[in-house]
């Protein structure tokens, strides 16, 4: 099917050009859709007026026609008297019930007035009937098709009838309309037959049929705009400030709506969340992520003294306490293992900005941040002072249970793999190498509220500084530093930083010698304190 399309940039020409952008309308479209005869309808209520706020509308008045050969003409001329007198106009929104209730009416054009926010506020709607003949004058209508367009699908709709006096009356073979933003409805007796010819449930021509509603639409937008301009005083202003509030709300809503949409995304970046990109990644080698697991110590023992309920209560506390300080200094959690966690920062899940891109030194001091701070919270949760835990519950039941819990930690900085891995049906991105492995051997051999960490971690601590260019660390520990002091002083000893953070004056940084734990072993290793005044085990202190 070949039928020529009206020139729509000539319209957009014209619109804003010509004194009536309506009457422009109704000859575009009546051409567009190969219509026999097509009409408007202004949205207003018992005073008659245009321009009226949509929120107030009751009824749409026939207000312009158009059609081809002689009844066309005369339905151009005299429409308007016609359908007064065939009582077609007004079209009323709703009806009164014997209760003195409101009721819906029937109908296409009831149903677009009623529903103005909803068929601009998500884009122009259009509904479609693609069979009428013989039904209209059945009394039940549910069976009549209609479907609604919305720039991209046809979808049915339900519990819709048509009026059938407006129908009868124009003789209607199949009938299209649709929401004119700011003024009412424009309404189509009879397309092109062929547009809406079906087989197996489809449209046989959908493509051209898509691409004259999708011409419609855009008509329909810029005669809207257009037709503002004839409104005049009171009016227009009225018209200019619905708008200017309407694009306030819209404006302050999509900032929100962009704040709460970037907290979301970090957020589940942190607790292993990939998009599909990530998801269907090739896997790559990457030379400097830091790896960290960190595990329940003792926690055969500890399960014992717990109903399930309680200790899983307890354990899903510590994860999502785990996984908010991984999302609050840019590391991600790889994946929860019972009652162990696996985190990493790894450049495969670094923001794309370029004023972000880190060093191996900010991403070591980020871990070593995320994993302090979660000892820190659940230290408190201990202690029966976190918010997460505002009854003291946890407190109540370590205490009942003669218990104690805590984590270690362990971490390494080098190579591994990282890609999508698992089944079909269910895959997650994760980490392997060398670099995992001992870090997993570091957490094992570690200590209780300590990070275990090997000498190539500790060289890069030892000579780390908080600068304006470790961005991430800057923007992750705002409130606990004055930043502006750190850039105009040129940086920020991190080990100084830390030792302020834990609020200690003790060393925070012991040697291990001789770890080993089955087939991991290190002759010299290192930890890292994490909570203040922690004298657990003896080792020398490192001199920093």
């Amino acid at each position: 099917m070949r039928l020529a399309l009206p020139d729509l940039d000539k319209f957009e020409r014209s619109v804003f050009v010509k004194k009536n952008a309506l009457d422009l309308l109704l000859k575009f479209s009546m051409h567009l859709m190969q219509a026999r005869q097509v009409g408007l309808l202004y949205g207003t209520n018992r005073s008659g007026l245009r321009f009226l706020s949509p929120e107030k509308w009751d009824r749409g008045v026939m207000h312009k026609f158009n059609g081809r050969g002689a009844i066309g003409l005369l339905f151009k001329y005299l429409g308007t008297f016609f359908v007064r007198y065939k009582g077609l106009s007004p079209v009323r929104l709703y009806k009164d019930t014997q209760f003195g209730e409101k009721k819906e009416n029937d109908g296409i054009i009831s149903f677009i007035l009623r529903k103005h926010k909803e068929f601009y506020g998500k884009g122009i709607k259009i509904l479609i009937i693609d069979n009428l003949r013989g039904k209209s004058k059945k009394k039940e209508q549910s069976s009549v098709s209609i479907l609604s367009y919305n720039g991209e699908i046809f979808k049915p709709l339900t519990d819709l009838k048509i009026n059938t006096a407006i129908v009868n009356q124009f003789k209607a073979e199949n009938f299209v309309s649709a929401y004119i933003p700011d003024y009412g409805a424009i309404a189509f007796n009879t397309i092109n037959k062929e547009f809406l010819e079906k087989k197996e449930g489809g449209f046989v021509h959908e493509k051209e049929l898509k691409k004259r509603l999708d011409m419609l639409i855009s008509a329909i937008e810029m005669a809207s705009l257009a037709n503002i301009g004839s409104a005049r005083g009171r009016q227009a202003a009225h018209i200019i400030w619905r708008k200017e509030k309407s694009l306030r709300k819209t404006a302050l809503d999509l900032k929100l709506k962009e704040v709460e949409l970037e907290h979301q995304k970090k957020y589940l970046k942190a607790v292993g969340a990939v998009n599909e990109a990530q998801l269907n990644m090739e896997a790559v080698n990457i030379a400097d992520g830091v790896y960290a697991f960190m595990d329940m110590v003792g926690s055969a023992t500890i399960r014992r003294n717990f109903s399930p309920r309680d200790y899983f209560y307890i354990l899903n506390l510590c994860h999502q306490i785990t996984a908010n300080n991984a999302n609050q200094y840019g590391c991600r959690v790889d994946n929860f293992i019972g009652d162990g966690v696996f985190l990493q920062n790894s450049s495969p899940f670094d923001r794309r900005r370029p004023e972000l891109a880190m060093g191996s030194d900010e991403r070591v001091m980020l871990m070593v941040l995320a994993i302090s701070s979660t000892f820190n919270e659940i230290h408190q949760l201990k202690k029966g002072q976190h918010h997460m835990d505002p009854g003291g519950r946890v407190k109540r039941l370590i205490s009942d249970a003669q218990v104690d819990i805590g984590f270690r930690a362990g971490m390494e900085i080098g190579s591994s793999m990282i890609g999508p891995l698992g089944s079909r049906k269910r895959k997650i991105v994760t980490a392997i190498g060398k670099a995992v492995n001992n870090a997993s051997r570091l957490e094992s051999s570690g200590t209780k509220d300590w990070i275990h960490v090997s000498e190539r971690i500790l060289t890069i601590i030892k000579h780390s500084y908080i600068t304006k260019d470790t961005c991430s660390l800057s923007e992750s520990v705002k409130g606990f530093v004055d930043i502006k002091d750190i850039h105009s002083s040129g940086g920020m000893s991190f080990l100084e930083y830390y030792k302020t953070r834990i609020s200690t004056d003790e060393g925070i940084l012991k040697e291990q010698k001789n770890v080993s734990y089955k087939e991991f072993s290190k002759d010299v290793s290192f930890l890292i304190r994490c909570l203040p005044g922690n004298n657990e085990t003896d080792q020398v202190s490192i001199k920093h």
